[in-house]
């Protein structure tokens, strides 16, 4: 097997968690080479909606799931969809995330999210003003659409949390929400606007500037999958399929494949990958723009403008086998959804594109030192904050490998939590 030489630092993987990662240890001065596959469109963060708030910090498992179970568990619910002959390899990611829905849980977790999230997107306009996307960041605010007085009132804890972190929204009536974003012609009872939040025009255009970046500060890439990492004197032999690669130290930021890789060092995540699916529409040429994301609650998707008069429609979640076959129920069903709620054209894809978000069962990152390995850092299970959290996480992983104080705490997402079956309370 040939050999690509020595590193101060390997990342393993190349997403906007690990992208952000490699050029922020490039400017403490490592020498680092990024090692991932290449397929750019394979990576989650080419593929969501391209928000970034302040406001996630409330994750999937809450405590309105108990009353949502009978519907999850029937597929029934427009958000969530099961594969049952899956579920079985997911135990404990699923013991997990039952016990995270205790209303104590969500709000520590909403607690020790809100400065990573606070710091986002100012770690974002660093990073796009060295990138050159600064054109691509607007901080519009994005929506929370809800279709009846009912369902809104369900989302009272929700607004009870971020309130009292200091997070900002407004609510919008049927005739402000038209009035704010007049391309939408569903008459929702209610929305919520969270102010504090941009978002990125084309995440994958972001992605492509990164690359650039870190090729420009003397940064190596490599190409290739993970197929050992092999723990040595001094460091750390990481062997991929196309040669090998010898470091003092290793970052896992593999996204989704993250789990399968750490496995093979006895680290038993309990971890799932997430699919998700969207899909590309013009709008009529007569609509107004669509100018800030809209999370229809509804149908559990969101809208995205990514310029030039299309609309990105994404599905929600999909619990299935990573490399599964692809399954198109839910984005056909978030797609004839949006056609009632924008005016769309026809399809500007010839089929859905299909991602896997890394998910923790209590919808924290996994950020830290290995906790039985010398050298090796943690970066993955950002789930659906990945391209919003993922420059600032850059940061944090950089301190950590230098022995410096990271710019936001990171002590709760520590790797040794999701190693063990979940404690109650």
């Amino acid at each position: 097997m040939a050999t690509d030489g020595t590193a101060d630092i390997v990342v393993v993987g190349g997403g906007m968690v690990g992208l952000a990662s490699a050029i922020a240890l490039r400017d403490r001065g490592l020498d680092v080479v990024l090692l991932d596959p290449g397929e750019a469109r394979a990576r989650t963060s080419y593929g969501n909606a391209g928000v970034v708030s302040r406001g996630s910090i409330l994750p999937m498992s809450s405590p309105a799931l108990w009353g949502k179970l009978p519907a999850y568990l029937r597929n029934a619910d427009r958000g969530l969809r099961l594969n049952y002959a899956h579920l079985p390899r997911i135990i404990p990611y699923t013991a997990h995330f039952l016990a995270a829905a205790r209303a104590s849980r969500w709000r520590r977790a909403a607690a020790a999210l809100l400065p990573l999230t606070s710091a986002a997107y100012p770690a974002h306009e660093r990073l796009a003003a060295r990138a050159g996307t600064t054109d691509r960041l607007q901080r519009t605010g994005w929506i929370k659409a809800y279709r009846s007085e009912a369902a809104f009132g369900a989302a009272a804890l929700e607004r009870e949390i971020l309130s009292g972190h200091g997070v900002a929204f407004d609510i919008l009536d049927t005739a402000a929400l038209h009035a704010l974003e007049p391309a939408l012609v569903r008459p929702y009872a209610r929305a919520m606007l969270l102010t504090e939040t941009g978002s990125v025009r084309e995440p994958g255009r972001l992605i492509e500037a990164c690359e650039a970046l870190f090729a420009g500060l003397g940064g190596r890439r490599l190409r290739g999958s993970v197929t050992r990492l092999e723990p040595e004197a001094g460091g750390w032999r990481v062997a991929h399929d196309g040669g090998t690669v010898r470091a003092r130290q290793v970052v896992l930021a593999a996204g989704a494949a993250s789990g399968a890789i750490a496995r093979t060092l006895g680290y038993r995540f309990a971890v799932a990958a997430e699919r998700g699916y969207h899909r590309h529409y013009a709008l009529h040429p007569e609509s107004p723009p669509l100018t800030r994301p809209v999370l229809d609650t509804g149908a559990g998707s969101i809208l995205s403008p990514m310029g030039d008069h299309r609309v990105r429609v994404l599905s929600g979640v999909e619990l299935n086998a990573r490399n599964a076959a692809p399954d198109h129920t839910q984005i056909e069903a978030a797609s004839r959804e949006a056609a009632g709620t924008l005016r769309l054209g026809g399809p500007l894809d010839n089929e859905p594109w299909l991602g896997s978000r890394p998910s923790t069962p209590d919808g924290m990152p996994v950020i830290g030192r290995a906790p039985r390995h010398e050298g090796l850092l943690f970066a993955f299970g950002h789930g659906h904050i990945g391209l919003s959290t993922g420059p600032i996480t850059g940061e944090v992983i950089a301190d950590l490998a230098t022995g410096r104080t990271p710019p936001v705490p990171v002590a709760a997402f520590a790797p040794d939590r999701l190693l063990a079956w979940p404690r109650l309370p």
